[in-house]
């Protein structure tokens, strides 16, 4: 455990991780035509292993940082990866024009917000695993 690291190296190392994290569950959601919510959970996980690969420091304030992270990443990606893979997909030129067109659709919208919901539901479930192991990492480097 790194008591001494930086915490910016770790938010990149974080970040980063997250958004790794992120692809199998972009790519279902793109080309697979369904969202598994369940590969959210991960999110949180790798983002953690993003944090410590980097040597982000350890403290009470990394379980912050992997929230925020993780909820940031699965953000990123229903918002913005998303929506830009499914205009490749389906054949459109991927402009901020063609996006703005995509985001005038009420059912795209609906529908992207309810799997966002979701989404962040399982998410929050990996994230909670995730920070009863930094806790516990966090209480053996104080002792």
């Amino acid at each position: 455990m790194n008591k001494e690291g930086s915490y910016v190296l770790g938010i990149i190392g974080a970040f980063v991780g997250g958004m790794v994290a992120t692809v199998p569950w972009i790519l279902m959601y793109a080309y697979g035509q369904m969202i598994l919510s369940l590969l959210a959970i991960i999110i949180g996980l790798c983002s953690f292993y993003g944090y410590k690969l980097c040597k982000g420091k350890m403290s009470k304030k990394v379980p912050i940082i992997i929230t925020v992270i993780s909820l940031l990443s699965v953000s990123i990606a229903t918002f913005v990866i998303i929506p830009l893979l499914l205009l490749e997909k389906e054949g459109f030129t991927v402009t901020m024009d063609n996006l703005e067109i995509l985001y005038d659709s009420s059912e795209f919208t609906g529908a992207l917000i309810k799997d966002y919901v979701i989404s962040l539901i399982f998410t929050f479930l990996g994230i909670s695993g995730v920070i009863a192991k930094i806790r516990g990492e966090v209480e053996d480097l104080e002792a």
